[in-house]
């Protein structure tokens, strides 16, 4: 039930906001230093972005998860799917942006980006088995 819950909820527009807004925040409190009209211009960028990859990085795992040929696979393509989308666009707009610190600004959300997409392939993997499961019964 919870699980279920949790699930809608990273599947939404709302929670794509929500996550957003805490990497927006950080990002214009540490590019700060570069005047207060490029930090919102940096903050807003990255809570766009973030909620942006929230919301669609979801479906790139579910279809990078598709390319497997066995489960494990599977998982493998859909966290690196996500985790090279996710780092290639984030650097790119920074350093279009002219970021000053794109490491700082990325670093909060690495870890969290690392289990979110680690978590939720295995998610998918787990929804497979117990859909597999369903269909053999």
């Amino acid at each position: 039930m919870i699980i279920s819950r949790l699930h809608a909820l990273i599947d939404s527009p709302f929670g794509a906001v929500l996550g957003g807004a805490v990497y927006g925040a950080w990002a214009f409190a540490v590019n700060h230093h570069a005047g207060a009209e490029n930090a919102w211009l940096i903050g807003l960028s990255h809570w766009s972005l973030s909620t942006f990859l929230t919301f669609f990085g979801v479906r790139i795992m579910r279809i990078c998860y598709g390319f497997g040929r066995w489960p494990l696979m599977s998982v493998g393509f859909s966290f690196a799917g996500s985790m090279v989308f996710t780092y290639v666009l984030l650097i790119s707009v920074h350093t279009f942006l002219g970021t000053p610190e794109i490491l700082l600004t990325l670093a909060p959300g690495i870890l969290p980006t690392v289990g979110f997409a680690g978590g939720y392939s295995l998610l998918l993997y787990r929804e497979e088995r117990l859909d597999n499961g369903a269909q053999a019964a």
